[in-house]
């Protein structure tokens, strides 16, 4: 470490505290105001340094006035809704930005501005304005990129200034930070990083003018002031109520699907009848609404009709273990197996986070560094006390497609980074559960099964039967088994079927 005074940014006090945790184990320094670091808003270490958390963005868009000359400011604010057009739209070269001020609750849970300067961006103009080396510890995202990009312009430093480096943490676990630490950093103006925090500008951009200028002119349009346009939120609300008036205009209409047994036991569906769409008994989808006429179908072959055998096959497939978890992914699974709403899952899983038992928890890759696979063996002997068996069977050699860094986003999918200590909560418990299995799976061979397909003709009428014969359990040893439908194809169609019955069906 240099003996100049560093300045480290992160976005948020938990990732102030790893970021120390790690500098202990990289550099032998502990923080020195650790018991009131809450109230300073900072974390002094025995070196000199100061680790500065922010809170979020430290900036705050102006109002639409600030762009307007002080007459259509007045028209603006005044409502004068017949007088929008004299200055829309807004399109300002670049979004004016002022600090953030502090916050109340009104009323029901709203908050409004008290007009006081924001108290975490006091102390970060108070420290970054000492010229010293800054490094950027924040978070990898566009996002996090962009909160300290802007900070840093906004108090006249340059974000690719030779004195502004930058770190990749994406890990929370204090070894992790240690190497991070311990290896050359980038400059905050290298390519890698300057590009996300210009592309979250322009996304800041174009949600500030496609909100506002719509906004505005439906306001103009509607006389009311309380018309809401945005770039993402109105095509979500529509797709919203599309599917609405979809539920709302759906009739359910019943269909009928003849089943028939063979003598062996074959259980066959019916599943068309060529040319039939739209005719007496059928729907504009070629299913049998008409009851009457699957009857007269079972009856016509338990009576005899003989069928034809249009194809068997029997074919070998395998499946690979799926990828870990994305942050949706891992919501809609452990909502699914353990009856927890998604909220719940969240909130799961941020604590495990906390407790550094899994990696970031707010991302959308599926993929894992290549890197990560060295590192593996360690990860799965802690999991064998809690999964003996199963972590214990895993293939440390098996080198699972999820591990590409070409399909790296800013994080990497959720994975186990240790175990949850003692105490730990059922939701927690179960949600680990979860990601650690996905995780042990990464290290099991692929599912074997043959597939067994039969299609047979009554006269006019197609039926099929399909079964899946397991060959090998690969990763479903760890997980269970999704299972298919169908019945055994064996057997020969041309027996005369014993059994059939009407199955009544509803979308």
């Amino acid at each position: 470490m240099s003996s100049q005074e560093v300045i480290w940014i992160t976005e948020k006090p938990s990732a102030a505290r790893d970021l120390i945790a790690g500098m202990k184990l990289a550099f032998g320094v502990s923080c020195t105001n650790t018991s009131s670091a809450g109230r300073d808003g900072f974390f002094t270490i025995e070196n000199g340094d100061v680790v500065l958390p922010l809170a979020g963005h430290m900036l705050t868009t102006a109002k639409v006035s600030d762009y307007l000359t002080s007459e259509m400011a007045q028209v603006e604010e005044g409502r004068q809704y017949d007088k929008y057009r004299d200055f829309l739209p807004v399109l300002p070269d670049k979004l004016i930005k002022l600090p953030r001020s502090e916050e109340k609750k009104k009323g029901k849970g709203g908050r409004t501005s008290t007009g006081k300067p924001f108290g975490p961006y006091l102390v970060a103009k108070r420290f970054l304005r000492r010229g010293t080396k800054i490094v950027n510890a924040g978070d990898t995202d566009r996002e996090g990129q962009l909160i300290v990009d802007e900070l840093l312009e906004h108090l006249g430093i340059d974000p690719s200034g030779p004195n502004v480096q930058r770190i990749e943490l994406v890990s929370n676990r204090a070894e992790d930070i240690a190497k991070v630490l311990k290896a050359p950093y980038d400059r905050n103006g290298d390519p890698k990083w300057a590009l996300r925090g210009e592309a979250a500008q322009v996304r800041q951009y174009l949600d500030w003018v496609w909100g506002l200028n719509p906004s505005m002119a439906y306001q103009a349009l509607l006389r009311k002031s309380n018309i809401g346009v945005g770039r993402v939120q109105t095509p979500v609300l529509e797709m919203v109520d599309v599917r609405r008036r979809a539920i709302e205009n759906f009739r359910p209409t019943d269909y009928f699907v003849p089943v028939i047994t063979l003598r062996d036991g074959t259980v066959m569906r019916w599943h068309k009848r060529e040319d039939a769409i739209g005719t007496p008994g059928f729907d504009a989808e070629g299913r049998i609404i008409d009851q009457a006429v699957a009857q007269q179908i079972v009856r016509a072959i338990t009576g005899g009709l003989q069928g034809t055998c249009v194809q068997a096959t029997s074919k070998e497939h395998s499946e690979k273990p799926p990828l870990p978890f994305s942050l949706g992914a891992l919501q809609a699974e452990a909502a699914r197996q353990h009856g927890m709403t998604l909220d719940e899952v969240t909130d799961a899983a941020q604590n495990l986070y906390k407790a550094k038992a899994i990696s970031y928890v707010g991302t959308d890759c599926r993929f894992l560094p290549e890197a990560m696979h060295q590192d593996a063996r360690k990860v799965m002997a802690q999991l064998a006390t809690l999964f003996p068996g199963q972590a214990q069977g895993a293939h440390m050699d098996i080198v699972s497609g999820c591990f590409n860094d070409s399909k790296l986003d800013e994080h990497f999918a959720i994975v186990p980074m240790g175990i949850p200590p003692s105490g730990t909560g059922p939701k927690e418990s179960a949600v680990f559960r979860t990601i650690a299995k996905r995780f042990i799976a990464q290290f099991y061979p692929d599912y074997v099964y043959k597939q067994h397909s039969l299609i047979g003709r009554f006269a006019a009428d197609e039926f099929r039967a399909t079964q899946r014969e397991e060959i090998s359990k690969g990763w479903k040893e760890i997980e269970a088994d999704a299972q298919s439908s169908g019945e055994a194809p064996d057997g020969d169609i041309d027996s005369a079927p014993v059994r059939g019955h009407v199955q009544r069906m509803r979308p």
